[in-house]
């Protein structure tokens, strides 16, 4: 009976964690992609500071950390953490490569063409490495030269916590 409490515990925490993960990742890689599309920036040398630094991505969280909220704030700060093992490769895909099994092609998109996000290591030494396959003009057009040639970039994910609980109230 505990062996059984102990699996569907687990099974619990791994849920919750592949669901809080999938989530930042989405929020991380979308922003990534909108900040490559910012002229401002690449002129600015962001990319080069990207490439040697990582990519700073900052969520807010509104939550108090009294009742099931506390549960909330530990789920998104284990899933926003997790992002530091994520680094962004941008490849220019022509069409010809052979496309790999695990690689979801992106439908209504005029410049990225699909994605696939491949572990690496167990445990503690888990890495991931997220590919956007882009159209060729566009890569060569306005991705700027430090992300180049298969350059990964990581995030750097922070985690503000701002909640206020009703009890401090006066």
């Amino acid at each position: 009976n505990a062996t059984e409490r102990l699996h569907a515990l687990t099974w619990d925490v791994a849920m919750r964690r592949g669901s809080c993960f999938s989530q930042a990742l989405g929020i991380a890689i979308t922003s990534y992609l909108t900040s490559l599309s910012d002229a401002s920036r690449i002129q600015a040398g962001w990319a080069d500071l990207w490439v040697r630094h990582g990519y700073l991505i900052t969520f807010e969280g509104l939550l108090s950390a009294a009742g099931k909220e506390l549960g909330m704030i530990e789920d998104a700060s284990v899933g926003i953490g997790m992002l530091k093992m994520v680094s962004v490769v941008l490849i220019s895909d022509d069409g010809t490569t052979p496309a790999a099994v695990d690689r979801v092609p992106v439908a209504h998109s005029p410049y990225v063409r699909w994605i696939q996000l491949t572990p690496s290591g167990i445990g503690s030494t888990t890495q991931y490495r997220f590919e956007v396959g882009l159209d060729p003009s566009y890569y060569t057009q306005r991705i700027p030269g430090p992300l180049l040639n298969q350059t990964p970039v990581r995030f750097y994910p922070l985690l503000y916590q701002m909640g206020v609980d009703i009890r401090q109230w006066g």
